[in-house]
């Protein structure tokens, strides 16, 4: 296993990622997640400060999402950008064979879906 210091800019997500060759799926030490490709990519084309808001806020209330979930699940999120608008997103998160959930894939969502979310109960 190598040992590599993240390259995003979103190096605010705790700890050193731990590589596997040949292998997509990055675990973050500290946090105790996998993060998937796709979900790093979706970060990747956010705007810096949109994406480092959302970062911070799935690592803020992460441990609330560690009970919660079975096997697979999309949960909605709100942070307000810096002219103080509302930014809604939605997290699709799974839990595998391991010990650790999987971050799959984010997406920002409408307004309308996070209230749809929130509904259910299915919020950040």
């Amino acid at each position: 296993m190598e040992v590599k210091k993240p390259t995003c800019k979103l190096s605010k997500l705790k700890g050193y990622r731990l590589e596997k060759m040949g292998e997509k799926q990055k675990y973050i030490r500290k946090a105790y997640y996998d993060v998937a490709e796709e979900f790093m990519a979706a970060i990747a084309g956010m705007d810096i400060s949109t994406g480092i808001k959302i970062a911070k806020f799935i690592e803020k209330n992460f441990s609330s999402l560690e009970g919660s979930i079975l096997v697979s699940k999309v949960l909605g999120g709100l942070v307000m950008d810096d002219d103080n608008e509302p930014i809604t997103f939605g997290l699709e998160i799974i839990r595998n064979d391991s010990e650790f959930i999987v971050l799959s894939n984010l997406k920002i969502i409408s307004m309308d879906e996070y209230l749809d979310l929130m509904n259910l109960k299915q919020r950040i």
